[in-house]
């Protein structure tokens, strides 16, 4: 079978599962095809780091690789990273905002998040209500779940900049002007709960 048919079979198979992609891998010597390889790279499944993005500290070559592929996943864990655990907002929101650019729905909603949650409310609250209007409430909710999961193994601390957007969306969320969608404001509320401990992730969740 001719070598690009073989990577396009493995980069399939990797999409669908980082596990089946190293098994296939190391049974398979002529499958010489490594996560340097910018088309596997670029769609390897990473669902594990996704989940606890704490441990993309072991696969620093995996992460710089998929990175240079553009690996949205890699994107998303490294922009969780670089926000919560390393406190540095430019590069956590520059690796969020190209996942979230890529289509990536989870990044997208933390994305739009983190900017209301850092003051430039209206940029956030565009994409969340594009975000809530495209997929659903519901798909919307379930994606925070997954967020929750992820940030639950992160260093998420208070912020002053997370107070005064929580004080400055209070009343869209009380008074649910005509004009204005109260549902950012109702997904500020869930992340402000959640720093606060309100709201934690279950035990089973977090992998405890």
């Amino acid at each position: 079978m001719p070598d690009d048919m073989l990577r396009l079979i493995v980069s399939k198979v990797g999409s669908a599962s980082s596990t089946d992609y190293c098994n296939a891998v190391l049974s398979c010597k002529s499958l010489n095809f490594g996560s340097d390889d910018p088309f596997i790279g670029k769609a390897l499944s990473i669902a594990p780091l996704v989940e606890r993005p704490h441990r993309a500290n072991r696969y620093e070559k995996l992460m710089e690789n998929l990175l240079a592929a553009n690996n949205l996943d890699a994107h998303y864990v490294k922009g969780m990273q670089e926000f919560f655990d390393f406190d540095n907002h430019i590069m956590g929101l520059h690796h969020l905002s190209v996942a979230s650019e890529g289509d990536h729905k989870e990044a997208k909603y933390l994305y739009g998040l983190l900017l209301m949650a850092m003051g430039m409310i209206e940029k956030g609250k565009k994409i969340l209500s594009k975000l809530t209007d495209d997929e659903g409430l519901d798909f919307v909710e379930m994606s925070w779940e997954k967020i929750q999961t992820s940030l639950s193994q992160l260093n998420v601390r208070l912020k002053d900049e997370y107070v005064a957007s929580y004080m400055i969306m209070q009343p869209e969320l009380r008074c649910h002007p005509a004009d204005i969608n109260p549902v950012p404001a109702y997904l500020m509320s869930e992340f402000f709960d959640m720093v606060l401990g309100l709201n934690p992730v279950p035990a089973a969740a977090r992998g405890v």
